[in-house]
C-alpha cells in the first residue's frame, strides 16, 4: 500500500502486484545463507534489559523469529521458549528456576515463557510502587528529623569519614526479627511494638515448648522448639499453623505427591511482597502420632521461605484446631491427629 520514496524508482515500471512484491522480497528479504545466518545472530544476542517493556521485548523476540520462518527455518517450541529465557537477565533468575521445575515433562512453551514474563512484569511495577511510597514517606520522616535537630552544634572529635563509615556499615546490618536492613532488633519497632503488646497480654503468650504470635494482623503458631518438631514431619524443619493464610503454601517442589503447574495467581505476603503461584496439588504428611494427612490444593510458591497450613482449609475437610496452653492440636472427632 507504500513504498518509500528511496525505493520507488526501482518499481516504478510494474504494474502486477505479485511482481512488485517479488521484486521487493528478493531486495529485502533474500533467503541466503548469510542472511539467514544474521536472523539467528541476532536472536542469539537479544537480551532483554530490566526496566524496559516485556511486550516491545516479545514483539521483536517474535519477529525474529517470522523472519527464520519466512526462510524456511522452523524451531522448536521447546527451543523457542529456552531462547527466550535466556533473553533474560540475572536479575529473573527466579523466574528461569520456577518456570524450568514446573514446566510440564520438563518441557516449556513459548506461550508459557510470554505469559509468565508478563506477570512477573505486573508484579515488579506494583512492587515498584509499594517501595516508592514508602520510600517517599521515610524521605519525609528524615527531613522532619533533620529540622526538629538543625539548631543543634555537631559534636566535637567526629570526623566526616568516621560518619560515612558508620552510615555505610548500617546499611549492611540485618535486624534478626523483621529481617530488613539498616537497624538491629534493639532498634526494631516491629520488636518494640510486640514487646509493648506482649506486657499487656493481648497479642503474645509464651508457655511451655511453643508460642502464638500476631504479626501483619495474622495468628500463626511456629513450632519451633526441638521436642515440637516432630508433631509434623518432613524434609524441611517445621511447618507453621497460620489462621490467616487462604491456602496450604510450600516452596518445596519434592513435598507434592501430585502436581499441576501453571500461573495461579500471586500470594501477598505479611510485608505486602507478592510471589508467584507457579503450580498446586496434593501433599501428605506425617504427624508425630503417626497419622497421615493429606492436603489438597497446596500451592507452590517457589519464594515463600515457610511451609504454611491453612487452619481454614483444615475446617473446610472437619478437622478442628484446638490453640490453648500454648499448644496447637489437631483433632477429627474424638482422635487426635497431630
Amino acid at each position: 500500500m507504500h513504498i518509500n520514496q528511496n525505493i520507488f524508482h526501482h518499481d516504478a515500471n510494474d504494474k502486477v502486484v505479485f511482481e512488485l512484491w517479488q521484486k521487493l522480497e528478493s531486495m529485502y528479504e533474500r533467503k541466503t545463507t548469510v542472511n539467514k545466518a544474521s536472523v539467528i545472530k541476532q536472536l542469539a544476542k537479544l537480551e532483554y534489559r530490566d526496566g524496559s517493556s516485556v511486550i516491545e521485548h516479545l514483539n521483536v523476540f517474535q519477529g525474529h523469529i517470522n523472519q527464520l520462518t519466512a526462510m524456511k527455518i522452523n524451531l522448536d517450541d521447546e527451543v523457542q521458549a529456552l531462547l527466550l529465557l535466556s533473553s533474560l537477565p540475572d536479575s529473573w533468575n527466579t523466574l528461569v528456576v520456577s518456570l524450568s521445575n514446573s514446566a510440564p515433562d520438563g518441557k516449556l512453551t513459548p506461550d508459557m515463557v510470554k505469559n509468565n514474563m508478563l506477570n512477573e512484569e505486573a508484579r515488579r511495577k506494583e512492587k515498584g510502587s509499594h517501595q516508592a511510597s514508602s520510600s517517599d514517606a521515610y524521605v519525609a520522616e528524615k527531613k522532619d528529623e533533620n529540622r526538629g535537630r538543625s539548631h543543634k552544634k555537631p559534636q566535637r572529635g567526629r570526623s566526616k569519614s568516621r560518619e560515612r563509615s558508620q552510615s555505610s556499615s548500617s546499611t549492611k546490618i540485618i535486624c534478626f526479627h523483621c529481617g530488613k536492613e539498616g537497624h538491629k532488633r534493639n532498634q526494631c519497632r516491629i520488636y518494640k511494638r510486640e514487646l509493648a503488646q506482649a506486657k499487656q497480654g493481648k497479642n503474645t503468650e509464651q508457655k511451655g515448648e511453643a508460642s502464638v504470635v500476631t504479626a501483619a494482623g495474622e495468628d500463626y503458631l511456629i513450632v519451633d522448639d526441638d521436642s515440637c518438631l516432630s508433631a509434623i514431619t518432613g524434609d524441611d524443619l517445621s511447618w507453621v499453623v497460620d489462621s490467616g493464610a487462604s491456602f496450604h503454601l510450600t516452596s518445596h517442589r519434592e513435598y507434592f505427591t501430585s502436581y499441576t503447574s501453571g500461573d495461579f495467581g500471586y500470594v501477598r505476603m505479611g510485608n505486602r511482597d507478592m510471589s508467584t503461584i507457579v503450580g498446586k496439588g496434593t501433599v501428605c504428611i506425617e504427624t508425630s502420632t503417626g497419622c497421615k494427612l493429606t492436603l489438597e490444593n497446596v500451592r507452590h510458591v517457589s519464594d515463600i521461605r515457610l511451609n504454611l497450613l491453612s487452619v481454614g482449609k483444615l475446617d473446610d475437610i472437619g478437622l478442628g484446631s484446638y490453640f490453648g496452653e500454648g499448644k496447637w492440636k489437631l483433632t477429627k472427632g474424638s482422635l487426635i491427629l497431630a
